[in-house]
């Protein structure tokens, strides 16, 4: 896999009650990106995400797993969490190395107790986030019902950019609510276009200048309610809300484009803190590829073949293979070797990966999950994830 620069990165962590659909969806923006050729199916124990054989035994993911996905020149990084709350560690581990959530949301059975559980998590790391009302071909799928559930949970600011073409079987597609006069298949033109309407009016209400042209009656191009609407998500005044039917690789491509189009890259997110273990002075880092070295160490494995698997964010400055750099947390000096970017559990080599970029490296000596590596001569150490108090000791 090449090595991509900061401003075209996109982490993105899935979230979700228990069962909406996460690893399908996973697998769809795997196979439309073409990193896979067939998809697998969660029940067959066949998912790139769900590869562990307790996964595969249960059908359903109880870790965090990366899925890289190349989309149009940009790397997007998927985080597929477990929706279950037994697994709550990996999901407070995803979020702190995601700069963006996409919050699924089963159609049929709407928002859930978990759907505002993981929302509360998201709002912890001030994410900017999606909807995505997923399982959209499901019997008793009802976009709209879902739609209120969540403008009733969390404001009008939750507003649809799509709405489904069709329902339940019917489920053909999306239809793209900022391309003017589009028509929807089952619905009314009259209430395809008053929610447009809403949205236009929704983007020109967090802009002074697109709120002048749509005050004189000007009609406001694609392209600046498109720049409106990123920079509105940046800053969490909107939250846009999707269709998709994973198993069916429905809305898919329309999703990718709608994380690359209006998801932040990481240096549109607020500098990462760090704290220097000497003054205890605070420091702002922004994530810039030529900048201090400051890496967070978020997940640890074991795999059988080559040994602990230490899976890191980059949040300021560029980690190289073959290197050594400094284990902040341990202070200790710790060796690099290749460095690695996984998709399932599958493995890519490459040289470097810049500020933003997540991956993974083999058989560190003394780092664990939490630790940060830096620079030796100017050691800042990153906040460790604070994870909930386990029920059983």
């Amino acid at each position: 896999m090449q090595v991509y620069a900061t401003d075209k990165i996109r982490n993105v962590i899935l979230l979700s009650h228990g069962g909406a659909g996460k690893t399908s969806l996973a697998e769809a923006l795997l196979h439309t990106v073409g990193a896979i050729s067939r998809m697998g199916r969660v029940d067959d124990g066949t998912t790139t995400s769900d590869y562990e054989p307790e996964e595969t035994r249960r059908h359903s993911s109880i870790q965090c797993t990366l899925l890289p996905c190349e989309w149009k020149g940009v790397k997007v990084n998927v985080l597929d969490v477990p929706g279950y709350a037994d697994f709550v560690g990996e999901v407070k581990a995803g979020i702190r190395a995601a700069d963006a959530a996409a919050v699924l949301s089963d159609a049929a059975a709407g928002v859930e107790v978990g759907t505002e559980m993981v929302w509360k998590y998201a709002d912890e790391q001030s994410l900017p986030r999606f909807i995505v009302v997923n399982k959209m071909d499901r019997e008793n799928a009802d976009f709209f019902r879902v739609l209120q559930m969540a403008q009733a949970k969390w404001g009008k600011k939750c507003i649809p950019i799509q709405v489904p073409a069709g329902a339940q079987a019917g489920f053909k597609g999306v239809v793209d609510l900022l391309d003017a006069g589009v028509e929807a298949p089952g619905m009314d033109a009259k209430q395809v276009e008053k929610l447009r309407e809403s949205l236009v009016e929704a983007v020109a209400e967090t802009n002074d200048a697109l709120m002048t042209k749509y005050l004189e009656g000007q009609p406001l191009e694609r392209q600046e309610l498109a720049q409106g609407l990123r920079a509105a998500v940046i800053a969490g005044s909107i939250v846009p809300v999707l269709a998709s039917a994973g198993t069916q690789a429905l809305g898919v491509r329309e999703l990718l484009d709608a994380i690359v189009a209006y998801l932040p890259g990481p240096a549109e997110r607020p500098p990462v803190e760090a704290t220097s273990p000497h003054s205890r002075a605070r420091e702002k880092l922004p994530a810039a590829p030529n900048g201090l070295l400051c890496a967070l160490v978020f997940k640890t494995t074991a795999d059988p073949y080559v040994g602990k698997l230490s899976y890191f964010r980059v949040f300021s400055g560029t980690l190289r293979s073959d290197s050594q750099v400094w284990n902040v947390s341990k202070n200790a000096q710790e060796r690099i070797g290749t460095l690695f970017v996984p998709r399932g559990k599958a493995q890519d080599p490459v040289p470097s990966l810049s500020a933003g970029d997540i991956g993974v490296v083999a058989k560190l000596a003394g780092t664990a999950t939490g630790d940060t590596l830096g620079q030796k001569d100017k050691p800042l150490a990153l906040d460790p994830i604070v994870f909930p108090d386990p029920v059983f000791s």
